[in-house]
């Protein structure tokens, strides 16, 4: 059973997880002063980032956990042997997303405890292979699709001892990571059978049922279900506490930039401003114009100093419009988890985000509704949470997507308009 804790960031998700480890050791300790054949406990916790690595192993010194170091140039191989001998581990998103099929068998014969913090990115895109080599692959026969379930499988009978520059495809392929998308491109997806194989998983999140995870675990029928914290106790999502209280503070200390500078937001036709695609469609003087707004807004309207801005947009623009005064406050827009930028008060979320199209079909195509709002504004709240609100300091916040900066002020006024069809999915 995969149990997802949704609930608002500081309400103490990571703070009850390590207290339900240790308190599941403590408990086995005391079990085992009378059976001695009891088998501890196992735990595989999965974080953003190495800083919260370090965090889980300091909160939780009686089980040693371990952290996958490099073995010939590889974590994965020590992360293999870690799981044979049995140990708790911590590790970090990346690392868990290269599981393979063998570290597959030791973890089911284990029987470890999952936890995720934060979720997963369960599926992508994937751009690793030409199109040429993707016509060479079929044209030689060392790959065939699944018919049932689209998967990419290598064809073992005929290339069963190939080796050449096509390994990582067959890793992939072996290990069920490749689904073909309407006959035309390439999905990433993390294999389900690989989170089967733990008997109890727990995610801690927020907003959760916008998430591409959420999408992921419907589209598969992997059974999961939705719970939060309230009073420090776990309980059922629909009796979740009301955020009221929560907001109205936050509303105290989140200003919330209103001037002519979000006339940048302002759409033109069917356009998105700030989208990803908004920004491909922007010629060098656009950027340049724009970088320069950012610029006037971190030094007329904010005045703080350049240790203390903080900005964002997607990975490919951020050269066109970095600026002396705020470069070195990039923080990328999907960041999570990181405490790194505690210090920053003035920030400028350049972003109006979206599924990636292709994602979004590949869900729709199965079925599966999602809530592009909902995911939208899941993202912008974490990364906002990176600076010192997340130590509860007031902040000012340069929104210009008119989409994303009324997502912002509907969550904080405590809209329920956002929230109202997760009732129905998690009832």
């Amino acid at each position: 059973m995969i149990t997802i804790i949704d609930s608002i960031m500081g309400s103490g998700k990571t703070s009850f997880m390590i207290d339900y480890i240790n308190e599941t050791y403590r408990d086995y300790l005391g079990l085992c002063l009378n059976d001695q054949g009891l088998l501890a406990p196992k735990f595989l916790y999965v974080a953003p980032i190495l800083a919260e690595v370090d965090r889980i192993n300091q909160a939780c010194p009686g089980l040693n956990f371990r952290d996958p170091q490099p073995i010939e140039g590889r974590k994965l191989h020590h992360l293999s042997s870690l799981v044979e001998q049995g140990a708790n581990i911590c590790t970090t998103h990346a690392l868990f997303r290269l599981l393979n099929r063998d570290v597959y068998e030791k973890l089911k014969a284990q029987n470890y405890i999952l936890v995720i913090d934060e979720v997963l990115d369960c599926v992508g895109t994937f751009e690793d292979l030409t199109q040429s080599d993707r016509k060479l692959l079929f044209k030689d026969r060392l790959v065939y699709v699944e018919p049932e379930t689209k998967r990419l499988r290598w064809n073992h009978r005929e290339h069963g001892n190939y080796r050449g520059k096509f390994d990582h495809i067959r890793n992939l392929c072996d290990n069920g990571n490749l689904v073909l998308f309407r006959d035309t491109a390439l999905i990433w997806e993390f294999p389900t059978d690989f989170l089967k194989c733990f008997d109890q998983a727990f995610v801690l999140t927020y907003l959760f049922h916008g998430s591409p995870m959420s999408a992921y675990l419907r589209a598969e029928g992997l059974e999961h279900e939705l719970k939060t914290l309230r009073s420090d106790e776990l309980v059922p999502w629909a009796e979740r506490s009301d955020e009221t209280e929560v907001k109205e503070k936050l509303r105290g200390l989140i200003t919330v930039y209103e001037g002519p500078a979000n006339t940048w937001g302002v759409s033109k036709g069917r356009e998105n401003p700030f989208s990803s695609s908004w920004f491909k469609r922007r010629t060098p003087q656009e950027l340049a114009s724009l970088k320069a707004t950012v610029a006037h807004w971190f030094r007329r309207f904010a005045q703080t100093q350049a240790s203390h801005n903080a900005w964002t947009a997607f990975t490919k623009v951020r050269p066109a419009l970095k600026g002396a005064r705020y470069a070195k406050g990039w923080i990328p827009n999907n960041a999570k988890g990181t405490n790194d930028h505690i210090e920053r008060r003035s920030l400028a979320y350049l972003c109006n985000v979206f599924y990636q199209p292709m994602i979004k079909g590949f869900f729709e195509d199965r079925g599966i509704e999602v809530h592009e709002d909902l995911f939208a504004l899941s993202e912008m709240v974490q990364w906002i949470w990176r600076s010192q609100i997340r130590r509860g300091d007031p902040i000012t916040v340069f929104i210009p997507s008119r989409r994303m900066r009324s997502l912002l002020m509907e969550w904080l006024n405590g809209s329920e308009g956002l929230h109202s069809g997760d009732c129905q999915m998690a009832a």
